[in-house]
């Protein structure tokens, strides 16, 4: 090492610091860049903005349907007592209390496995699988 230190001079030293220093913040603006660039594009999410727009847009037409049936079974003379009692009991379908129905698993129609909810193929056989039950909201 000391021999090393005898060829240079402390302006080579300066100069390599420089150097080594420079670099290291251009690697550092560097990777600032890319994560502003990443950044941008995920507040821009022109596919996030689109499904919101979406979502919203069934959350719409799901509540407008609510109010329709509500006021058909109101006219036929229910009661919000009985409203309460129907949502309760939809609740328990799927056997947890949390205001929400969650799909059951499907049956394959070809080897009749069970298929793992959230698939649109069997897993064991790859046969395309029937998620919708033909009930008017299935696709809400």
């Amino acid at each position: 090492m000391n021999t090393f230190k005898a060829h240079l001079d402390s302006a080579d030293i300066e100069d390599m610091l420089e150097f080594v220093l420079g670099y290291s913040m251009g690697q550092k603006t560097a990777a600032r860049a890319s994560a502003l660039s990443r950044t941008a594009t995920a507040i821009d999410g022109t596919g996030a903005t689109r499904r919101i727009e979406d979502l919203d847009e069934r959350i719409d037409k799901l509540a407008m349907i609510v109010r329709a049936m509500w006021a058909l079974l109101e006219g036929q003379g229910l009661t919000p007592d009985q409203l309460i009692a129907k949502l309760e009991e939809i609740d328990l379908l799927d056997g947890t209390v949390d205001d929400q129905v969650r799909p059951g698993v499907v049956d394959c129609p070809s080897c009749h496995s069970k298929v793992a909810i959230g698939l649109k193929a069997c897993q064991f056989c790859g046969t395309e699988v029937r998620t919708e039950t033909g009930h008017p909201l299935s696709q809400i």
